[in-house]
């Protein structure tokens, strides 16, 4: 598995809110400015030459489903994290997170 890019990201969280989608429906989860259905169109196929999501074709279109649950790339993000910028340390990156809280962060 590798990163997401943002906009990557993005589409992906909108992907697993829906759980199967259009293109179309992606974009109007979107706030304004919505990005163009081309734009989130070639996204989505990245995604899917990624490996991140699969289509079925519907009528004349595609309905695309994640292949991979959100839970499965928070873990793995997770787990990058801890490698990359904590050297595999769990008590670094806890005392870290426990150290940087606020009270705004918890409310």
């Amino acid at each position: 598995m590798e990163r997401l890019t943002p906009a990557e990201e993005k589409v992906m969280l909108k992907l697993w809110k829906l759980e199967k989608s259009t293109v179309k429906e992606i974009v109007e989860l979107y706030s304004n400015p919505k990005p163009a259905y081309n734009t989130v169109s070639t996204i989505v196929r990245i995604l899917e030459r990624k490996k991140f999501i699969k289509h079925r074709p519907v009528g004349r279109g595609y309905v695309y489903l994640p292949k991979i649950s959100r839970e499965q790339y928070r873990d793995y993000l997770a787990n990058y994290v801890l490698a990359n910028y904590f050297d595999g340390d769990r008590k670094e990156i806890m005392s870290f997170y426990n150290s940087n809280l606020t009270l705004s962060d918890v409310l």
